[in-house]
């Protein structure tokens, strides 16, 4: 394992070298990262009202054209 004092000196010799590099990486950034845990849960969808004046303008739309 090759020892980094800043990510990117050197390439990386192998997948522990790259998962250190982005360990060291991830502690520096560590403050200005966004808490990711405590995202709100997607609603469902919501009904959509359609006012009975339009509802009544689209009257017979489906059979245009055909």
């Amino acid at each position: 394992m090759t020892t980094h004092t800043v990510p990117a000196d050197v390439e990386p010799d192998s997948i522990i070298d790259l998962v250190d590099d982005c360990r060291e990486v991830s502690g520096m950034l560590a403050p200005f990262v966004i808490d990711l845990t405590n995202i709100p849960a997607p609603r469902g969808v919501l009904p959509f009202a359609i006012p009975a004046q339009t509802a009544a303008a689209l009257e017979g739309y489906e059979e245009y054209g055909s």
